[in-house]
């Protein structure tokens, strides 16, 4: 049965005018901020997610999670291969693209992911998660009971079978990008998101995230089965046809 939707359809004010009200988050890739939207006589909160250039993250080891989404012009693939200003230039724009277009389409899949709103030079704004301009826990912050773990995981495969039909691996996932929001979880940090087809290395990442994500349930005392939960999800050999052996 479907969940109800995180925002109601007329969520969204003009953006007629911006605030900005200081940081939410930082991490190895980017900065969140907290942006009240002013417009139609409305405010509404947005996240706004702002990238460092490759050469200042404290993450660069960004390899694995391209695959081939890298590609591009003769002129960008020769520059990124020699890493040159341009070269990092184009890449920085196809880091921030690929989350940009992978929050896209998840949500319009149906995935419990933050609502996207627009996409920025440096970044992209989303819908806030949170209430009164506090962000919502991340669910590795938050010790559910036994019944509610059980709900949630539940949920989570529910999330993950979503991702899989859009043919997408969240790449990263665990209790730590999981917000907990009026009673559900919500699927957040897409960066390292992959393709499932076209990714040599999908099925891992993939296993890496059931793994990961199935360690905060089972201290709960919830029955995790990597392998059922693959099947459940969708994700049998064949969606990975491209996969190298």
């Amino acid at each position: 049965m479907a969940q109800e939707a995180l925002f109601p359809i007329d969520w969204l004010v003009p953006g007629e005018r911006h605030e900005h009200l200081g940081i939410l988050k930082t991490g190895k890739e980017s900065e969140v901020h907290l942006v009240a939207r002013h417009g139609g006589g409305r405010t509404v909160l947005l996240a706004e997610k702002r990238f460092r250039a490759r050469d200042r993250r404290m993450f660069r080891d960004d390899s694995l999670y391209r695959g081939v989404w890298g590609e591009g012009t003769r002129r960008e693939n020769r520059a990124m291969k020699k890493n040159t200003r341009f070269g990092r230039e184009v890449m920085h724009a196809r880091w921030i693209a690929n989350e940009w277009e992978n929050l896209v389409r998840l949500h319009a899949a149906g995935a419990t992911v933050p609502l996207p709103v627009e996409l920025l030079d440096d970044g992209y704004r989303m819908a806030f998660v949170g209430d009164d301009g506090r962000a919502a826990p991340r669910l590795a912050e938050v010790d559910l009971d036994a019944a509610t773990a059980a709900r949630v995981w539940r949920s989570l495969v529910d999330e993950l079978a979503i991702f899989i039909a859009a043919d997408r691996v969240h790449g990263d996932l665990s209790a730590y990008n999981v917000l907990w929001w009026r009673d559900r979880p919500v699927i957040i940090d897409l960066s390292q998101t992959v393709d499932v087809i076209t990714h040599p290395a999908a099925r891992e990442l993939l296993l890496r995230d059931v793994a990961a994500l199935g360690r905060y349930f089972s201290r709960r005392g919830v029955p995790v089965d990597p392998e059922r939960m693959l099947a459940d999800i969708g994700a049998d050999s064949r969606r990975f046809a491209r996969q190298v052996s």
